[in-house]
């Protein structure tokens, strides 16, 4: 049996979390756009980690500027920016000649030996519109929203993703990824929060 990986921490969890209004109709689309509308601005720089179950953590210097989010790694040193918009989410590296946009190839491609990918540091499945409605679940006290998304292509590592949004936030604290057979293969949870210039930060 593949062996599934798990992964904590705050780095692809990073949401603002307000008091957000039930949603009537519990239609898949409306519960996503809670996460992909949402912006922060944040003026200082904050250190967060990639923290896989096994291994050392890896360190991240995050920049946050409405909907983008800049991702610095070092040693040797990796400059990524995530640019969120309602419709998409589109990550940029940094290079001799400016920035530019990571290449399909690259996005499956594994961050830093880890089994995190770059894809997955992009949101992507948070964009991806082919979505239904599962129900309703208590996660670290929180009552989610659960809602499965698949991609329209095969340009990705996942044949679809399950995503837990807390009701009263609009914040995304769980997702698993599933291969094309159905297999778990990667899970993402939010461990704690921690409030920064007045915002609240998974």
């Amino acid at each position: 049996m593949k062996q599934v990986k798990k992964f904590v921490g705050i780095v692809s969890l990073i949401v603002w979390t307000i008091p957000r209004t039930t949603w009537a109709d519990e239609d898949p689309n409306t519960i996503l756009d809670q996460i992909r509308s949402a912006t922060i601005e944040i003026s200082q720089p904050l250190n967060a980690r990639l923290r896989p179950e096994n291994g050392d953590p890896i360190p991240i210097k995050l920049q946050f500027k409405g909907q983008e989010v800049q991702y610095e790694f070092s040693n040797p040193t990796e400059k990524l920016t995530l640019e969120l918009t309602d419709s998409s989410s589109v990550l940029n590296q940094e290079t001799v000649g400016g920035q530019q946009k990571v290449s399909s190839e690259k996005l499956v491609q594994r961050v830093r030996g880890t089994d995190v990918a770059y894809e997955d540091l992009a949101l992507r499945f948070l964009h991806w519109r082919n979505a239904r409605f599962e129900g309703e679940q208590r996660v670290r006290m929180l009552t989610c929203s659960i809602v499965l998304v698949q991609p329209l292509s095969q340009n990705t590592q996942y044949g679809s993703v399950r995503v837990w949004v807390a009701k009263d936030r609009g914040a995304m604290v769980k997702a698993e990824g599933f291969d094309t057979q159905g297999h778990l293969i990667k899970r993402f949870e939010v461990i704690s929060a921690q409030q920064i210039e007045g915002k609240t930060i998974f």
